[in-house]
């Protein structure tokens, strides 16, 4: 195993608090005056996962269907819709991620739906990616990474074998189409506990800071946030507020770094703006 590829996070370093404040982490205000919460459209009930594309839309998409929305990042209004497909796809979808001009939905069996952003109404041609992972894996987090050019996979069930005990990120590069066998991050859950009050920590979300350019990734299971830097450096730890956001599933950034959390709801969804203190 290539050390630079495979990092487990010591955490049983760093102080059992709310934040870690070395990390990008603590720019952030996780009290009432540093955030801005809506509710969402009830088509977004299930909204599974959040992306903002080079052109600084933010798109969101439900947890059943190949309908992709783009929302309004202050009120949560819907903007515009398109679907993947002439008819309707009914799929196990997770998270999205924009890379370039090119929009990826990935499916909790590790495969990934690549198109197009459409126009408002419409639909749009697909292409499918089958990845080594697979339901066992249930992929539930994915970001893309332009400095090495991969789409970021976090696992939120089996990480694979070796790795037992630990929660594992995989690059998977869609230019050739290969998956890198070493995880590219790798979080040890039973250390990570004492900061998060003994609870599991199972990834629902993956995200790269657009200025710091550290990751950050979310958990529903635990409701807390984990911020590494691009070797996997462990870099800061927050536990979120469970009343605040009941399951946290979608997270992204906008340009200027403000963070946007997005939670389903059993009458609808939520996003949350985290709004970025620079430091």
């Amino acid at each position: 195993m290539r050390v630079s590829a495979c990092v487990i996070f010591m955490i049983l370093l760093l102080p059992a608090c709310d934040t870690e404040a070395q990390g990008t982490i603590s720019g952030y205000d996780f009290g009432k005056n540093g955030r801005h919460q809506v509710e969402l459209n009830r088509l977004l009930r299930e909204i599974s996962g959040l992306t903002v594309t080079p052109h600084g839309h933010l798109l969101a998409h439900d947890d059943e269907k190949g309908v992709i929305y783009r929302i309004d990042a202050m009120t949560g209004s819907i903007l515009s819709r398109f679907k993947l497909g002439r008819t309707t796809i009914t799929e196990d979808f997770e998270d999205i991620a924009s890379a370039g001009e090119m929009l990826y939905l990935v499916t909790s069996d590790g495969r990934l739906y690549v198109s197009r952003e459409g126009n408002d109404g419409g639909r749009v041609e697909y292409n499918v990616l089958n990845t080594p992972l697979t339901r066992s894996n249930n992929v539930e987090g994915l970001c893309y990474d332009p400095e090495s050019g991969a789409l970021l996979m976090a696992c939120k069930d089996s990480p694979g074998r070796g790795f037992s005990g630990k929660r594992t990120v995989y690059s998977y590069y869609p230019v050739p189409q290969r998956m890198d066998p070493s995880p590219r991050f790798v979080l040890d859950e039973k250390q990570l506990r004492p900061s998060i009050h003994g609870k599991q920590f199972k990834p629902s979300a993956i995200a790269r800071h657009p200025l710091r350019k550290t990751f950050f990734i979310l958990a529903s299971d635990g409701c807390s946030l984990v911020e590494v830097d691009a070797n996997g450096n462990l870099r800061g730890i927050q536990r979120l507020d469970r009343k605040l956001h009941p399951q946290p599933e979608g997270l992204t950034f906008l340009a200027n770094g403000d963070m946007l959390i997005s939670d389903e709801g059993t009458k609808h969804g939520t996003l949350t703006r985290y709004f970025y203190n620079k430091r």
